[in-house]
């Protein structure tokens, strides 16, 4: 790790299948917090020093401080070995606070049902259909960051937990870090081959990957075969 404001982080996607359907955990965090005050998020948080001295690498790190961050946040657990490594995201340059973070998914164990929370960090709790979920941003219910919300758009196309580990163990994991700036739509989050992404314009002509934001929830834009970076949300 280069950067020294850039801290190591480590979360998990749990989740369950019901008579509704698959459905993925959500835990809102408290509105007082000074890092994403009030979004809905999944479990996880910073990467102790002890895990890393004590790990061989850095995912075994992450893999370590997610099980921990699990039981800690909603009291539920889960195993290394069944955590599956799917994405990194790097929270934005000039951020105040910067997390470098591992985004894994697993299978809720049974007992599931029993989420414990601190009533401190954590105020509330979810589980959720990821359609669902969406269509709870898009009403202004649910607040959900770009991870979270393309996360949640990824793991809608899979029908169960099961086929959800298989798929996402078999698909390249993506590594990004977000370039947010002004545009004439409002704030733009500017991704990989964005044409803007690397002179930091998003008005420049060229492919788009980029999420706006507005009032009405998150718009994720990937304009196709043009973009050198594959979708994030799709399989």
């Amino acid at each position: 790790m280069t950067d020294p404001e850039l801290r190591l982080a480590a979360t998990a996607v749990l989740l369950r299948d019901t008579e509704q359907g698959l459905e993925v955990l959500l835990l809102r965090r408290n509105a007082k917090l000074a890092f994403a005050a009030g979004a809905w998020v999944f479990p996880g948080g910073a990467i102790d020093q002890p895990e890393i001295e004590a790990a061989d690498t850095e995912m075994q790190a992450a893999r370590a401080a997610a099980v921990r961050e699990v039981q800690e946040e909603c009291g539920l657990q889960i195993a290394e070995q069944e955590l599956i490594h799917f994405c990194n995201w790097t929270t934005p340059v000039g951020e105040s606070r910067r997390f470098a973070t591992w985004f894994f998914v697993a299978q809720a164990q049974r007992g599931s049902a029993d989420v414990i929370i601190d009533d401190g960090e954590i105020h509330e709790y979810k589980w959720l259909r990821p359609q669902q979920a969406i269509d709870l941003h898009y009403a202004g219910e649910l607040s959900m960051m770009p991870p979270t919300y393309l996360s949640m758009r990824l793991i809608a196309h899979y029908q169960t937990a099961t086929e959800t580990c298989e798929q996402l163990a078999q698909r390249a994991p993506y590594d990004v870090t977000p370039i947010i700036c002004q545009s004439d739509q409002g704030i733009v989050c500017l991704y990989p081959g964005d044409a803007g992404y690397e002179s930091v314009d998003p008005v420049l002509p060229g492919p788009r990957h980029r999420s706006l934001f507005s009032k009405q929830g998150t718009q994720y834009i990937h304009s196709g075969a043009d973009v050198s970076e594959p979708a994030m949300d799709q399989p």
